[in-house]
Formats: structure tokens, sequence, C-alpha cells
């Protein structure tokens, strides 16, 4: 199904909060617009694959849209490593090992402000936008057409999950912390 175009993969819980409804609809304007463009909505169902699964059909996306369900192994890492484009429009993130992930793989971002992940726009790795159908389509657009812009979006993507989120890394960030908070107390 998914063919040789390009594809924008969602893979978190279908559930209302995460935004799928919201990337189906931004997905119908980007594929009115690139017709070898594929979306993969993989996760597990926490309500929302029923409506879903209506919604594609409604929007004539049936051989466009892919719902796989949820994916672990190698099958999820070989999504995230194949994708040419990351997506979560959620209402509302605490921090995303989703994100996390699809940006350790290389793969550029667009993610809806209530992720909470500024620096998914600050690192160049990729989109930050309002939680809007056409902002989304403009930014899925805009990844998928520039596929220079697109690798240098996931090197950065890479980088900084290296420099920010690597265990070794938060053990050295926590470490500063506490030398800060000892060094003030100490200072009494």
């Amino acid at each position: 199904m998914l063919g040789d175009g390009p594809f924008v993969l969602f893979m978190s819980r279908l559930h209302y909060k995460k935004g799928p409804d919201y990337l189906v609809n931004a997905f119908a304007q980007v594929a009115a617009k690139r017709g070898d463009a594929k979306l993969v909505v993989a996760g597990p169902d926490e309500g929302a694959r029923t409506s879903l699964e209506r919604q594609v059909a409604a929007l004539n996306l049936t051989d466009r849209v892919l719902l796989p369900g949820p994916l672990s192994g190698e099958r999820k890492y070989g999504a995230l490593v194949d994708a040419a484009c990351f997506c979560l429009p959620s209402w509302q993130e605490g921090f995303s090992m989703a994100i996390t992930e699809a940006l350790a793989c290389g793969l550029p971002a667009v993610v809806s402000e209530g992720c909470h992940f500024p620096e998914v726009a600050e690192a160049g790795a990729g989109r930050v936008v309002p939680l809007n159908v056409d902002a989304l389509a403009e930014a899925l657009l805009a990844v998928l057409s520039d596929d220079d812009a697109r690798q240098r979006m996931g090197e950065a993507g890479r980088d900084l999950v290296r420099s920010r989120f690597t265990w070794p890394r938060i053990a050295e960030q926590t470490i500063a912390v506490y030398e800060e908070i000892l060094g003030r107390s100490g200072a009494r």
C-alpha cells in the first residue's frame, strides 16, 4: 500500500487528545497537492480508531491512509527510519517519547504547540505549529516538498537528542543542578 512515495508517520495512542482527526483533515489537503504522499497512523486504539476509519472513508483517503495498529520492535523502527516526516498534533503532552524517538531516528517533526516541545523548532528539527488543520497541512507540505531541508532537519533532530536527551547527558545535567544547589546552600 505504501509504494515509493513519502509517508507521514503518526505514532501514538489513537485518542482524541493526540489530535489524529486534525492530522487526517490536514493530510486531505496534503493529498490533494501531493499525489504520491501517504499517511500512516500507528498506535493502540484508545477510542478513536472507529471514528478515524469513518473520517478517512468520508474523505476518500482509504487508499492513502494506513492504520496498522501498534507497531513495536523492527516494525516500529522500520517505520521511523522509512518515514519522510513525523507528526504529532496533540492537544497536550508532557514529555513526548514519540517525538524524541522520531528525532533520534532522523525524522523531521511537525508537532503542535500543545506538545510543549519548542526545541523542535529552535534546533531546526522541524516545525511547531498551532493545532489547526491549515497550519498542519502547510507545515507538512513544506517538509515533504524540500528534500534538502528535510535532510537538515533530520540531522538537527539527531543532534538535539544526542546533546540533550541521552542518559549520559541527562546525568550530567542532573549533577550540575545538584552541584549548583549544594553550592548555594554551602554559601549560607
